[in-house]
């Protein structure tokens, strides 16, 4: 490989490496939250629950301390009718009797649904409870396999980054300026080999003036007409044609 045009081909063959890898781990993130999401919801799910659970507790507190308001009320009343010397009193006493006994009875009935509702949200917890475990169990068994992958593209980024960079240096100023800007526009391969005598960035035919150029002078470059990538002749292409 000529030593001129070869930093930049190597540039090249890392860029791809990189972005492989990249988009290899952003894959791999994208199935861990998939598969979290579902453990994810069953915690948010159990929560909720827990939540209301702790209101039903709050709830059931409140209605205790009226019925035991009710039943001393009820109590004090029922004290106060042996005292009782007049028909009008008797009836007033009689009237709150009543009333403290149909307040005590809606109360109960309460107390009793709060019951019912607090037995039901019990066993909801529950069976979401088994679910979660279920889903951690399947998350763990799924995941696996990915985690270890995640990090196998973890380490190959480590490793060529520091790679890319030190090759950048090597390029002259003038492309290294272009690949930057070619990159901050969005082209992630601002660099291309010609492939069947077309650019492999952007796919277009090229004149066969410019492939001829380039297979005769490997060690040269030339930008691409249609996109501006700079485009090199890979040596292995050239033995393939010469053997034919």
């Amino acid at each position: 490989m000529p030593q001129t045009i070869e930093p930049l081909i190597k540039l090249a063959e890392t860029d791809r490496d990189l972005q492989k890898f990249v988009f290899a781990k952003s894959h791999l993130e994208r199935q861990i939250d998939k598969a979290r999401s579902v453990v994810d919801q069953h915690q948010k799910t159990i929560q909720q629950k827990k939540d209301e659970f702790k209101l039903l507790i709050a709830e059931c507190k409140n209605v205790k301390n009226n019925l035991q308001i009710q039943e001393e009320l009820i109590s004090r009343l029922d004290s106060q009718v042996p005292k009782i010397r007049n028909e009008k009193e008797f009836a007033t006493s009689k009237n709150q009797l009543e009333e403290a006994r149909k307040i005590l009875g809606l109360l109960e009935d309460n107390m009793l649904d709060l019951d019912l509702k607090k037995e039901d949200l019990e066993k909801e917890i529950g069976t979401i409870n088994n679910q979660l475990s279920e889903s951690n169990t399947e998350f763990e068994q799924e995941t696996s396999g990915l985690l270890k992958k995640q990090a196998k593209a973890e380490k190959k980024i480590e490793s060529l980054e520091p790679r890319r960079k030190r090759l950048l240096k090597k390029v002259p100023q003038k492309i290294k300026r272009f690949f930057e800007r070619c990159q901050e526009s969005g082209i992630s391969t601002p660099i291309c080999a010609i492939e069947n005598k077309s650019c492999s960035g952007c796919n277009m035919v090229l004149l066969p003036q410019l492939v001829n150029e380039l297979m005769t002078n490997t060690d040269s470059h030339k930008n691409c007409p249609n996109c501006s990538r700079i485009l090199y002749f890979p040596e292995v292409e050239e033995e393939e044609d010469s053997a034919a």
